[in-house]
């Protein structure tokens, strides 16, 4: 289990890499006139929850290779609070898309989330790219909750239990 975690967390890396580019990407070719407000507080939203996770992947990673400074607690509430968000976001998103087939566009609702930019295919096919590698994400966040959530169950929390030869020595067995 305990290269689990770390591949886990590399994993990790790399899905919060591709996600924050590709929604930061939609986020930084979006023409505000084009726009519709909904569309661009779920695209803001989503960048968000990617900052969050950035947050909890590079605490993990650290923790995973220089074990000193783990404070499981804390890896706890980062990982919950990521894979929270994460699938938070990732439902907003599928929500606003709502569709497999971007060449085909042309019946949406003028507040579709991929119209906003010059080339409305391309921003819908990094959208879908970006939910993707959310959905990858909260997968990968979840696994490592679980993982978390046994370490802070098996001691690793602040308050330790004793043991059964600590009990039985002092009550004189």
């Amino acid at each position: 289990m305990e290269r689990v975690s770390p591949a886990l967390r590399v994993a990790q890396f790399f899905f919060v890499l591709i996600g924050t580019a590709l929604l930061g990407n939609v986020r930084a070719t979006t023409q505000h006139a084009a726009a519709s407000t909904s569309a661009t507080v779920a695209i803001n939203f989503a960048l968000f929850v990617f900052a969050l996770s950035w947050i909890a992947v590079l605490y993990s990673l650290v923790s995973s290779f220089v074990p000193v400074i783990v404070v499981p607690i804390v890896t706890l509430v980062l990982d919950g609070f990521a894979t929270l968000f994460t699938v938070i976001g990732a439902i907003v998103l599928s929500a606003k898309l709502t569709t497999v087939n971007c060449a085909h566009w042309g019946s949406r609702p003028s507040d579709w989330i991929a119209f906003g930019s010059g080339d409305t295919q391309k921003r819908c096919r990094e959208i879908q790219a970006g939910l993707v590698f959310m959905w990858f994400l909260f997968a990968a966040f979840a696994a490592t909750l679980l993982f978390a959530f046994r370490e802070f169950r098996r001691g690793g929390g602040s308050i330790g239990r004793p043991s059964m030869s600590q009990i039985g020595s002092q009550l004189g067995v």
